[in-house]
């Protein structure tokens, strides 16, 4: 009988489950799309989503963790790794068929002991972002090496125009200078030894990037209120706001995931190139954030996190995340046709794709508590040389190699 099905048990209703989810502001269509369609095969389960509006430190350690965050490669997830409190997604990786098809210096940026432990999404790219109208007013080209770029720095000043913005009251995105003033001058190798915290900062090499950025100051290249500008100021700085607001900058070091509170009539102003090679030695490299998804070890319901992850990994997931974070512009999806992509994301793919290697930004990978440290530093860069005042740089690299 019970082979017939009569007195058979039925089966159980799943328990309803809440994942707790914390995610990045600006990705909140492509995550849509990909919850609908776990809920699909997973309707019992419910994901509450939260906007990151403090340190993800304070999300991993708190009790419980949520089940899943979006994290980016840096120093977070390599302390993360090292205290155990990632689950290993090594074996998701090679079943859906992530490592096939991620590029190898993308795959880098979270591998460590030959293990992964986020499930990629997208990345965006970084380089120098510039007001088109100024630049065709002037029948400016956007240069290739470094003296192109300081003629046109210095073309551009006479003319009575400030060639860069920078974010001198966040080093988020302020301290780029630093990302790729190193990687142009010392190379990638030397830079990763950099962001890992083996180098001290009074090395002379260090020095030497620290003179090259305090040149540029001392020539008046960057806007005198810098130091206090914030990341949405010094965009709007080359980008302005209203056609009746002249702009204030020509130029500035950024990326697509800092223009998201851009309007898009604010990014049509702007157009792209690279950063500028320095010495023809280095081999091409570039600062990458990539972003992915992460399982705490005390996730509270593991289980359904990674079967949040596995359909992530699944080609429908990635087809659906890589359609919507390209329709965003802030991203370049890791999957996905790069010819079907939008002009202004293809820039930064074929960017990322020409380059021999890939570094996290400085930012995110040194701990937390040198960001004071590197305000303070910004603050006097961006001040003192050439403003009549001593310029200590042997004291600021001092400070900073204390915060190490």
């Amino acid at each position: 009988l019970a082979a017939c099905g009569f007195g058979a048990q039925p089966t159980p209703t799943p328990e309803p489950v809440t994942l707790r989810y914390v995610t990045f502001a600006g990705l909140d269509a492509a995550e849509q799309a990909l919850i609908d369609a776990f809920r699909t095969s997973h309707p019992s389960v419910t994901v509450a989503t939260e906007t990151y509006n403090r340190a993800p430190e304070e999300y991993l350690t708190s009790t419980p963790p949520p089940d899943l965050m979006l994290i980016t490669p840096g120093e977070f997830l390599d302390g993360a790794i090292d205290r155990n409190a990632l689950v290993d997604l090594s074996d998701l990786w090679q079943q859906a068929g992530v490592d096939a098809q991620v590029a190898g210096a993308l795959a880098a940026l979270s591998e460590r002991g030959g293990k992964q432990y986020y499930v990629p999404t997208g990345y965006n790219w970084n380089g120098i972002y510039y007001n088109k109208q100024i630049f065709e007013q002037y029948g400016i080209e956007p240069p290739r090496t470094w003296d192109e770029f300081t003629q046109l720095a210095e073309t551009l000043w006479l003319e009575g125009i400030t060639p860069f913005a920078i974010s001198g009251g966040d080093p988020f995105m302020g301290t780029l200078w630093l990302d790729y003033l190193n990687l142009r001058l010392n190379g990638p190798a030397f830079h990763k030894e950099f962001l890992a915290g083996d180098v001290p900062y009074d090395d002379p090499r260090i020095r030497t990037i620290f003179e090259l950025w305090a040149s540029l100051v001392e020539k008046g290249y960057f806007l005198q209120t810098s130091a206090s500008m914030g990341i949405d100021d010094a965009l709007a700085a080359v980008a302005p706001s209203a056609a009746s607001i002249s702009p204030q900058a020509a130029m500035v070091l950024s990326g697509p995931a800092f223009l998201g509170a851009l309007t898009p009539a604010q990014r049509e102003q702007l157009g792209f190139f690279p950063f500028p090679i320095l010495d023809t030695a280095q081999p091409p490299a570039e600062v990458v954030m990539a972003i992915g998804y992460m399982i705490p070890s005390a996730a509270p319901h593991r289980d359904e996190a990674l079967a949040f992850a596995g359909v992530l990994a699944s080609d429908e997931g990635r087809d659906l995340m890589a359609q919507d974070i390209a329709g965003s512009g802030l991203y370049a999806p890791f999957f996905g046709d790069p010819d079907a992509l939008p002009d202004s994301v293809r820039q930064g793919v074929d960017l990322v794709q020409s380059a021999q290697a890939l570094t996290a930004p400085y930012y995110m990978s040194v701990p937390a508590r040198m960001w004071p440290a590197l305000i303070a530093m910004q603050r006097r860069l961006l001040t003192e040389p050439g403003s009549g005042q001593v310029f200590d740089l042997d004291g600021l690299l001092a400070t900073l190699e204390t915060a190490r």
